[in-house]
């Protein structure tokens, strides 16, 4: 009788020492560490919030700019200093004085790089990029090339987008008519799309 008292108490006894076991097991583990056991302390997704540290950063700033208006100074700049244009650092003044007028200031860019190398290949101190103004009697030129860029913005905005012509196409055809096969145009598409793009980097 003994025997199977002993028998029927060793069960519950067992399965209670088995469960405390694991208990106490756990709570060493998460409360104090135990050599062999990855220890990790796991908070409530609703009480403290997720911050996310290894976000990869953007190292080249025209990038991290490209999204708003005011990247397109730094393009201009980027492109004039890849180029090794004369006219390097002016990329503000030529952003506000198209936005002024209305002109894509990027045309601006991609015109006077088809026109002149981006003011490489002018006469000496002209200040005029864009071939604006040339003809028979000579080139026109500028006392300095905030006076050249106004003037040129100026031209475009009275004597093109005025009368709808806004496309390298539509320009070409007052501004270089005879530029064969579509030369003209297709050039200042290709500067354009560099600038739009970034490629030119």
């Amino acid at each position: 009788m003994k025997k199977l008292l002993k028998v029927i108490a060793f069960f519950p006894i067992a399965a209670i020492t088995f469960f405390l076991s694991i208990q106490f097991f756990i709570n060493y583990s998460y409360s104090k560490g135990s050599p062999g056991i990855v220890r990790q302390n796991v908070s409530p997704f609703k009480q403290i919030p997720l911050a996310f540290a290894s976000i990869p950063k953007v190292t080249f700033e025209i990038n991290t700019a490209y999204a708003t208006e005011d990247s397109r100074p730094l393009v201009i700049n980027k492109y004039f200093l890849r180029y090794n244009s004369p006219m390097r650092g002016l990329g503000e003044y030529i952003v506000k004085t198209a936005d002024t007028h209305k002109v894509d200031p990027y045309l601006v860019i991609a015109i006077a790089q088809q026109e002149s190398n981006l003011g490489k290949l002018m006469p000496e101190n002209c200040h005029n990029a864009w071939g604006w103004g040339i003809h028979s009697a000579g080139t026109l030129c500028f006392d300095s090339w905030q006076e050249g860029i106004k003037t040129f913005i100026t031209g475009l905005a009275d004597k093109y987008y005025a009368y709808g012509l806004y496309t390298p196409e539509e320009i070409m055809t007052k501004y270089n008519p005879i530029s064969p096969d579509g030369a003209w145009a297709k050039g200042v598409t290709h500067f354009l799309e560099d600038l739009e793009s970034g490629d030119f980097i």
